[in-house]
Order: C-alpha cells, then structure tokens, then sequence
C-alpha cells in the first residue's frame, strides 16, 4: 500500500481494560462510563495473513465524556484524524495481525524485515517466497541475479522443503523467512524440490541490494523497465535508467509495474515527475474530514516520447497513482488486466515491543478525480494471461502476451 513515513513513534499507555457495561458500536466495544475510553477492536481476518494470535486493544484520552460521542472520536483517531482536544492522539498496544479501518499491524519481526527492506538492502540470500497453496511448502518466485541464492543454482519454481532441517510445512511463510536470514551461522542450509528431484544446498548469508529497477533495450529501440516496489532506492534508479536508456537512442518505453504492490507515495511522485511537465498534478489525497493535498511533478524534465505501461491484478497502490496519473494525461496507454484497486494512504507507527500498526489516513484520487479504491483501473488494451502462461512467460519472453501486444503497439 501506499505509505507515508513518521519520524517520530506514537507515545504509549497501555490501560487495564473495564469489562462493565460494555457496549457495541460499529464493531467497537467500548465502556461508556469511563472518562478513557478503552475499546476492543473487532477483527477481521485477512484472507492473506497468517492466523490472528492476539485482541487488539485501543485506548484514547478523552477531555470529556464517552458514550456514542466517544465513540466516534475513537473512530477518527483510527483513521489517523485526532482531535485536538486530545493532548495524547492515540495509544496502542499488541497489534500483530489486524484489519481495523482497512489498517493492518505488524509483529516485530515483520515489522524489522519491512524497514531493512524498504531501506534497498538486507542481509539474506536474495530469494522472493510465498507459500504454496498445494504443497504446504515455501515456493520460490523470484531469485535475484548475482546473489547468492542465484550463485548456488536455485531457481524461480523450486520448492523450499527443509531450512537448516526444519520442514517448512510446519512453519508460518515469516517463521521461514527469519530462519533463512537470522541466527548467528553465516550460512543456511536449504533442501530443495526441483520437480521430482531434491538436493541439499549451502548458500553464505551477505548483504543483498534490492533491485526494485531492472532495464534494458529492447529490439527497435523500445526501452523497457520493470519497477518491483517503491523503496527508498527506487526513483533514483528509475530516473538512471531513463537517462541511460535515452542516451542508447530510446524511441519508445515499456514501463512494466506487474505485481508491484506499491510503497512510498513520495518516491512515486519523483518518478513520475521525470516523465510529465513541471507543476502538473499527479495525485491528490484527502482525508476524513475532506483536507485535500496536492502532489504535483517536481522535475524540469519530461519524457516526450510513447509509453506503455503493463499491470495486472497485483498491481496495487502506488503503481495505480503511476498508472492512474499517466493514463489520465494520456501520456501512457495501459495493458494488461485490471489492477488491485488500493486507493488509500497510510502512516506506519512504530510501538513500543517493536510491533507496529498500519494506519489508513487518506483517500487518494487520480488527477481527473478517480477514486480507484476497490475498483482497480481498467487497462486501455485488456490481455489476460492464465498462471500457466506467467510460468512459461519466466523463461521464455515471447509466452508473455501482455508484453508482445505492448511491442505490438508500439511498432
């Protein structure tokens, strides 16, 4: 999702909770006749999160009263709006797994590999993981090239079955990761299941740099770049890479944001910035109690030549404020299938065990005023493509269809 960043943590008081007399609102229970409010939030699971282990407490100082009132206020607060009134905005305690206000929380260790990744590094092995739905096993989507993983001949579709002898059918997709990357042991041994093969692989532990920006010409001079997430480094290396690109005689641009889900709104806006003119809005957000902001280009250099950009259902966030803004001006023809539709912006608050919580604190419009939360942008040109032809597509370019109609295009 899109993300703002604090610099300063939220200070915490963790209340007991008064279980008299308590009343629901708006999936809030809350006891009314405390002048501090002391709330159990309601959950929701996450059909993409692992098991909620713990109750969400939320607590806010109030001046006055409770009661419906209060209610309400604990609601803004939520959302990231505090009244004045309250000399301390918000207080949370325990928040690992959560989806209040289309929030979310973050236990430490999450929370701690977030923060190293969003940082462009990290100390690992260089593999992208998910869990496989069918085997129970951790599946290897992506190796990074010249990382050790990549060093040690594991490839993109290889299961990971044991990590230092541990079945990672028993373990959780984080307990894994923290397997490979922590421990004081330089290296890490990995079963792996190649088809109906497996083998035993040592791979060394190094600090990895993130390549949120992949590039390269393409034939007839149809530049092409692939954006993975929006992380610290990442408009720097755009913006490289469009320069690199012109310099090689670039008459054209793919801009590929496939199952990018997002991150800094900042570090988007200075991308798209190198693309249109100086002072043109690119999105603009507002919040719950209708404050608008603007973010507009900040770059005297603009890319005057034919761009298509490709997504699909995963592209999310600050990929939809690239897409939704080029599309909108007319700049970029989109391909692809529908995207995401994650149209909201949120601070991430760091807490006192080292857990964090996720807040949802603004909506965020295209420059026509296209609210896509929910809705997700409909492509210009729509080509789907099946989990099947995403495998062939790995190894073999001309499989990818999204992409040759992109060519197709621009020819």
């Amino acid at each position: 999702s899109s993300v703002y960043r604090m610099d300063k943590n939220v200070p915490l008081v963790v209340p007991e909770v008064n279980s008299e007399k308590i009343f629901e609102n708006n999936g809030i229970i809350a006891n009314p006749n405390c002048s501090t409010i002391q709330a159990v939030v309601a959950l929701k699971p996450l059909d993409y999160r692992y098991k909620i282990k713990r109750v969400v407490y939320s607590t806010y100082q109030a001046v006055s009263g409770a009661g419906k009132a209060g209610i309400e206020d604990l609601e803004n607060g939520i959302m990231g709006i505090a009244p004045k009134k309250f000399q301390h905005p918000i207080f949370i305690n325990c928040l690992p797994h959560i989806d209040v206000f289309e929030s979310d929380g973050y236990t430490k260790e999450e929370y701690n590999q977030m923060m190293e990744e969003d940082s462009g590094e990290y100390v690992g092995i260089g593999i992208t993981v998910m869990k496989d739905t069918t085997t129970g096993y951790v599946s290897i989507e992506q190796v990074q090239k010249d990382a050790p993983a990549y060093n040690a001949g594991i490839q993109p579709g290889d299961l990971l079955i044991e990590v230092d002898g541990n079945d990672t059918t028993t373990l959780s997709l984080q307990e894994a990761v923290n397997l490979i990357k922590k421990g004081e042991n330089k290296e890490v041994l990995l079963l792996i299941g190649r088809g109906t093969d497996t083998f035993e692989v040592t791979v060394e532990k190094t600090s990895v740099q993130i390549e949120s920006v992949t590039y390269e010409m393409k034939k007839e001079n149809i530049g092409y770049i692939a954006v993975s997430q929006f992380i610290e480094n990442t408009g720097d290396k755009f913006i490289d890479a469009i320069d690199t690109l012109e310099k090689q005689g670039m008459k054209s641009l793919i801009i590929d944001l496939r199952d990018n889900g997002g991150g800094f709104v900042d570090v988007c806006v200075d991308m798209v910035s190198r693309i249109i003119p100086e002072d043109q809005l690119i999105v603009y957000t507002e919040d719950k109690n209708g404050k608008k902001t603007e973010y507009k280009s900040n770059s005297e250099k603009e890319l005057n030549i034919p761009i298509i950009i490709l997504v699909n259902g995963n592209t999310a966030s600050a990929s939809e404020i690239m897409t939704g803004c080029l599309k909108d001006y007319g700049v970029a023809n989109v391909v692809g299938s529908q995207t995401y539709g994650k149209g909201i912006v949120q601070n991430i608050i760091g807490l006192s065990d080292g857990s964090a919580i996720k807040l949802t604190v603004a909506k965020y419009y295209t420059p026509n005023g296209n609210d896509i939360h929910k809705k997700g942008i409909e492509p210009d040109v729509i080509v789907e493509m099946e989990d099947a032809q995403w495998k062939e597509a790995r190894d073999d370019e001309t499989k990818d269809t999204q992409l040759q109609k992109a060519y197709e295009l621009l020819k």
